[in-house]
């Protein structure tokens, strides 16, 4: 089964003997034959919610566990409570995924699917915006170069016209 442990370790202990009180926690686990999930993580100093032995604050620390015999649990707990550097402690049976849990994964999981539809919509509206300002210059350049053709055409009629003029004129 897996378990969390969380100890509070005594604010009078200084913070470079913390690792050593964990040490003595992870020897405690390895006495009761359990297997370390998840190393020793401080969550950090934080206020009681009431005085215990005469202290207003603790350091939590937080470790995962896994042990087959749950009956070894007690001398776990007997070993921590004798512990003079650890003001209380917690152990806790972690359930496999409950329904509520999957249940969050699953909407985690949609809401991820409707952020990357959002992203590739938006590439698609990026795209398609692009595409029309290239087809809007195009049309641009090719209205110009047709005005260019008809101002041509107008110099080629007016050239004609001059030289029919002096024909005529002759």
């Amino acid at each position: 089964m897996k378990y969390e442990l969380t100890f509070i370790i005594s604010a009078t202990i200084p913070e470079t003997e913390h690792k050593k009180v964990e040490g003595e926690v992870l020897s405690y686990l390895k006495k009761s034959n359990a297997k370390v999930i998840k190393e020793p993580y401080s969550i950090g100093r934080k206020k009681l919610a009431y005085s215990i032995n005469k202290q207003k604050y603790g350091f939590y620390t937080v470790i995962e566990f896994e042990i087959e015999d749950s009956g070894v649990l007690k001398e776990l707990e007997t070993e921590l409570k004798y512990n003079n550097d650890i003001l209380r402690h917690l152990i806790i049976k972690q359930e496999k995924e409950t329904k509520v849990k999957k249940a969050r994964k699953k909407e985690e999981k949609i809401e991820e699917i409707k952020e990357e539809k959002k992203e590739e919509k938006t590439e698609e509206v990026k795209e398609e915006k692009t595409e029309d300002i290239k087809e809007e210059k195009k049309e641009e350049k090719t209205e110009e170069v047709k005005e260019e053709k008809i101002e041509e055409i107008k110099l080629d009629l007016d050239d004609i016209d001059k030289k029919l003029d002096d024909i005529l004129k002759e």
